[in-house]
């Protein structure tokens, strides 16, 4: 039962109706005997700040998990920003403090490895295809570049962003090959969609030419919703190895509940 002593939680999102983390972390809570809620809130971008602004007042919340596209914003916005978040440059959980600081960190990177790429271990000597350089492919990439990967190449119809996370990619890793350009399969044996494209299925394009695919190659999609977008249902066809973007969610959990003092 929610009174006035529970918690509130925000997922917030640009759009939102896709938006996972709400239906998997309040029966988690219930069962635990957590006495919080999390609820989906809509910010547009140019909304944002003043929501930021809001939450930061709003005294009975604990903290909010970010998605796309707002997670850049929200790492510039917080009062405190942890390792993780500052080294890979976009943050997705915030904890409120009673305070009212606001605390940045990221948990993508290693959820995705832990849970979509079976710890790592599906990364290690792949070249990888990374399609999309915004805040979830920011902290794949980065997360990747040390994880044992033969090379990267990374894809963006936003080639400025491609190049600069390309750039930031080899700063880290120096001895890593790393690319940005063609979304083209090519040597690529690990290919990971970190863009929104297959939250529409009606009207989305796949992000790259599936008649590529071939056995052999492991194709991982970040979308949650719907599970099987058309591109890991086309990759499965090719009789590629698929992995589901839930995984990334469900790994970061406890750590998100760590990060909130829940």
């Amino acid at each position: 039962m929610i009174t006035g002593q529970t918690k509130v939680l925000y997922m917030i999102a640009h759009p939102i109706a896709h938006v996972r983390t709400p239906e998997i972390l309040n029966p988690l809570m219930k069962a635990r005997g957590i006495d919080a809620v999390m609820v989906p809130v809509h910010y547009a971008p140019e909304d944002f700040g003043l929501g930021w602004r809001a939450m930061q007042r709003t005294r009975n919340l604990a903290g909010v998990v970010i998605s796309v596209p707002l997670k850049e914003q929200a790492l510039q916005l917080a009062d405190e920003v942890l390792e993780s978040a500052q080294r890979i440059g976009v943050a997705n959980v915030v904890a409120r403090r009673s305070d009212g600081r606001m605390v940045a960190t990221n948990l993508d990177g290693m959820g995705f490895l832990k849970g979509v790429l079976n710890n790592g271990a599906d990364a290690v000597g792949r070249h990888v295809l990374l399609l999309g350089a915004g805040g979830a492919g920011k902290a794949i990439a980065i997360t990747l570049a040390g994880a044992g990967i033969a090379s990267l190449r990374i894809f963006d119809t936003d080639k400025g962003r491609a190049a600069a996370l390309a750039a930031e990619v080899q700063r880290l890793a120096p001895d890593l090959p790393v690319a940005h350009g063609t979304n083209a399969l090519q040597e690529a044996d690990l290919v990971i969609n970190a863009t929104p494209l297959g939250l529409h299925p009606e009207t989305d394009p796949l992000p790259l030419d599936i008649s590529d695919l071939h056995a052999g190659v492991i194709v991982a999609d970040i979308v949650m919703k719907p599970r099987e977008t058309a591109l890991l249902q086309a990759a499965q066809a090719a009789g590629c190895q698929i992995r589901y973007g839930a995984g990334m969610l469900d790994t970061q959990l406890e750590l998100m509940l760590e990060h909130f003092g829940l």
